[in-house]
């Protein structure tokens, strides 16, 4: 389960021709360019290296983790990512030194580790909201959470115990509870059943109101959290109510078992491998599906949640419009990298996608309006996954 909510900023990523009334005189367009604090974090599928990489310069940089392999998340400023090892009960943090403002960035110092480490036993939720780290510990039903301002700082997370160990979730609403995932085992099996609200002390706000058959990913957006279920989405406010939200009549035993947030597009996405991917919308109660392929890989959003990126099984990928599910570009990967040999992982700027292809040890850089060729980095080892951090923007603030 992942689920993570990224801030818009504005960048300019494109120049502009200037053309004057004498054809002859007209100045070609200039190539576009990543923005300058654009950052990939990419971790390796064999090795501990961590490498942040600057598209913009074509430069890189190797860091160490304490463990490979790891899944990495970065957190709503986009200063931070966190670098994952479940079988290790590890979570490190690091520090691009890039902190995003709006339309500007401010540059805190060299990229580098936190001094901050979560060691709660099988970590497999990261929740990037209002500043904060959020971690779902699996193995004791534990969340650990942490300010981007203390990872300097503070060498572990606060704790907060919410029940028995099961494979959860949780959602950071604005007034400062967590909607997190309960096991009260009238299910077989690790999933959970029904959602709760807590408060940082772990007292229960709201008990669970609305039981399923099981319980697998969640987005939130601030004031509601969708869960996925087997017994319909279950929608949970920040203040309190609950309900289910039914599948469509066509779906039989399907059901989204990942859900995703936009911000951008403020839209609410779920899916699932073999059943499709579905825009949700909370005030119609409707699930409607994006595109028409069912047997896909992988599906992303773009850094400021304004598009979804879904790899198919046969090796297309293709932009959608979140926000209305319109194609708005699609290519087949097939003459670039072996997708039956390694499922690429995704990530996207405004501007451009990026692939990886963990076998050849590249991250290819696609324009995201056309799916083009833009670039081809090269990066030791076998890149595995990889986050956008750092900041969409070329301006840095002299504050």
């Amino acid at each position: 389960m992942k689920s993570k909510l990224l801030y818009p900023f504005v960048a300019v990523l494109a120049a502009v021709a200037f053309t004057s009334c004498d054809k002859n005189d007209e100045q070609p367009d200039q190539p576009k360019a990543e923005s300058s604090y654009a950052r990939l974090l990419i971790t390796d599928k064999t090795s501990n290296t961590v490498t942040l990489l600057n598209p913009s310069k074509n430069e890189q940089t190797s860091f160490q983790a304490s463990h490979g392999g790891g899944a990495v998340y970065a957190t709503s400023t986009g200063r931070w990512a966190a670098v994952v090892s479940s079988t290790n009960s590890m979570v490190e943090f690091f520090d691009t030194g890039i902190e995003a403002h709006d339309d500007h960035v401010h540059v805190k110092g060299t990229p580098k580790w936190g001094l901050t480490k979560s060691t709660g036993p099988t970590p497999s939720h990261v929740h990037a909201s209002h500043n904060k780290v959020s971690i779902f510990n699996d193995g004791n039903a534990s969340i650990n959470y942490i300010e981007e301002g203390q990872l300097h700082t503070v060498p572990a997370p606060n704790t907060i115990a919410t029940g028995t160990a099961h494979h959860g979730a949780m959602i950071l609403f604005d007034n400062g509870n967590y909607a997190v995932t309960h096991k009260n085992n009238t299910v077989a099996g690790s999933l959970p059943e029904q959602v709760k609200i807590v408060n940082t002390q772990g007292s229960v706000v709201a008990a669970p109101s609305v039981a399923t058959q099981g319980i697998h990913g969640d987005a939130g957006d601030g004031q509601q959290a969708v869960f996925g279920s087997s017994s319909g989405l279950l929608v949970v406010k920040q203040t309190g109510e609950q309900r289910l939200i039914p599948y469509p009549a066509n779906a039989g035993s399907n059901w989204l078992s990942t859900i995703y947030y936009a911000p951008k597009a403020r839209t609410f996405l779920g899916s699932r491998a073999g059943y499709g991917v579905f825009r949700i919308d909370l005030t119609a109660n409707t699930i409607t599906q994006v595109g028409t392929a069912t047997d896909f890989v992988r599906v992303a959003l773009d850094q400021e949640g304004e598009h979804l990126l879904l790899l198919d099984g046969a090796g297309t990928l293709t932009v959608y419009d979140a926000a209305t599910g319109v194609q708005k570009a699609s290519r087949s990967l097939n003459g670039l990298l072996d997708t039956k040999a390694a499922t690429p992982y995704l990530a996207a700027s405004r501007g451009y996608v990026y692939v990886t292809n963990a076998p050849q040890g590249k991250v290819h850089m696609l324009d995201k309006s056309t799916l083009a060729d833009q670039e081809t980095f090269v990066v030791p080892g076998e890149p595995l996954r990889l986050a956008f951090v750092g900041a969409d923007a070329s301006t840095e603030d002299g504050d």
